[in-house]
């Protein structure tokens, strides 16, 4: 009689519940596995998740159900331990998918409340933590408070003007243009000097948008101040799920 084969143990897995987009994904890009190093990422599309209906904030039910379905196929199939999104502003739906995906990293803002409410206390600790987003006008008070951030947050936004020349991150996430790192680059690196001019308190910047991360590093030497994105919570999330075993050690 031979002997059963061993269940086969998945290696644990950050799942990234990406929206379905066409635009590059360069290292540093959420989307991108190798923004990650070390840590193996599964990326699932969720096919029913368009920009436009995320940032315009018109979603339902069924698209809440359909991160669920996603998450929880990457969970039974490769193993994933721990969950975020591509992007920021559904924050919004983070009260409705917590409960049914836990561990779940939403948004990047969820980092916005833990900085405001544990580092930075006090009567002032909304000036503390600013906000750098990619769209200020579809960033709503809803989508700050639903992660727990306080509704005067300072957040300042890239350029929505519909000329590629003056508004280049605008133009290449609606694949108008080609990537244009240097381009992207300064528009990102102008609104953390504005925001950290016109709110000297600031302490953190966090980056609601997940495709800035490839320019955190730019933000962190113009301003001096430490930035939070969507790969520090993505590492917080998985390293918490994955504590190392010290006897091999």
């Amino acid at each position: 009689m031979s002997t059963p084969a061993p269940a086969t143990v998945k290696t644990p897995k950050l799942g990234v519940l990406q929206l379905k987009t066409s635009f590059p994904r360069p290292p540093g890009d959420v989307g991108n596995v190798a923004s990650w190093g070390d840590i193996p990422v599964v990326v699932r599309v969720v096919e029913e998740a368009t920009g436009d209906l995320v940032v315009g904030n018109t979603w339902g039910q069924e698209l809440v159900d359909a991160f669920v379905r996603e998450g929880k196929r990457l969970v039974e199939e490769d193993g994933v331990v721990a969950f975020v999104t591509t992007c920021g502003f559904l924050a919004t739906m983070h009260p409705f998918l917590v409960n049914r995906l836990p561990y779940i990293g939403t948004t990047p803002l969820l980092q916005v409340a833990w900085l405001q409410q544990s580092f930075f206390p006090g009567d002032d600790s909304k000036n503390s933590v600013g906000v750098i987003t990619f769209k200020k006008s579809a960033l709503s008070t809803k989508h700050l408070t639903s992660v727990g951030a306080h509704p005067d947050t300072p957040v300042y936004g890239l350029p929505e003007d519909p000329d590629p020349k003056k508004g280049v991150f605008k133009a290449v996430l609606e694949s108008r243009v080609p990537y244009d790192y240097d381009g992207m680059e300064k528009e990102v690196v102008a609104a953390a000097l504005e925001l950290t001019n016109n709110h000297p308190k600031v302490k953190a910047i966090v980056l609601e948008c997940t495709n800035i991360p490839p320019f955190s590093h730019s933000i962190q030497k113009a301003t001096g101040l430490r930035v939070y994105d969507v790969l520090t919570l993505g590492k917080w999330l998985y390293d918490g799920a994955t504590p190392r075993d010290f006897r091999d050690s």
